[in-house]
């Protein structure tokens, strides 16, 4: 239970910054990428949380993005111990785009069975590649940091000054009908 979202918000602006700026060397891959990983998936079960209470505006909470996608190979089959061959799973000659909500993208990192940087050529962290378990054998998506910041930074300074709820009739649970 969020009951003050400011620790939760706070450090999804840190986050957002450090992956901003994150360089990848050779010497410290390995840790900045972990740390990488770790800011990424935990930021999006926060937002995940917070998108279930009342601490975020309704615009947020629909807040939508543009994603590249890639289809599976027919006969696709990512495992544990190949699921970094993308190029044997998914058609990466043929990006589609779909416009996602933020939970769902939350989801699919949460419950990710590939993720993979997309590092660019002065070493920052492009992007990731990834697929869900549910999603491996039909989509690899493909999210730029730069969204990942901008959901972030979004959720992180949203601090709604007006909502009003009512009781749904049918589930018995309060509904946001408006919020600034």
């Amino acid at each position: 239970m969020i009951n003050e979202s400011y620790y939760w918000k706070q450090p999804l602006l840190r986050s957002a910054r450090w992956l901003e700026k994150a360089l990848i060397a050779e010497e410290s891959s390995e840790r900045i990428l972990a740390r990488a990983e770790r800011e990424i998936f935990v930021g999006f079960y926060a937002i995940r949380k917070l998108l279930e209470t009342f601490k975020l505006s309704t615009t947020t909470k629909l807040l939508k993005s543009e994603l590249s996608f890639f289809s599976a190979r027919e006969n696709a089959n990512p495992d544990y111990f190949n699921r970094d061959s993308l190029e044997k799973h998914y058609n990466l000659g043929i990006a589609t785009t779909q416009t996602l909500d933020i939970e769902f993208i939350c989801n699919q990192v949460i419950h990710s069975f590939i993720f993979i940087f997309e590092l660019s050529d002065t070493g920052n962290i492009g992007g990731f590649y990834l697929s869900s378990d549910k999603m491996r054998k039909r989509k690899l998506y493909f999210i730029p940091i730069a969204t990942v910041t901008r959901l972030f930074r979004t959720v992180g300074r949203d601090y709604p000054t007006d909502q009003h709820f009512k009781r749904n009739p049918e589930t018995g649970q309060w509904e946001d009908t408006y919020s600034n």
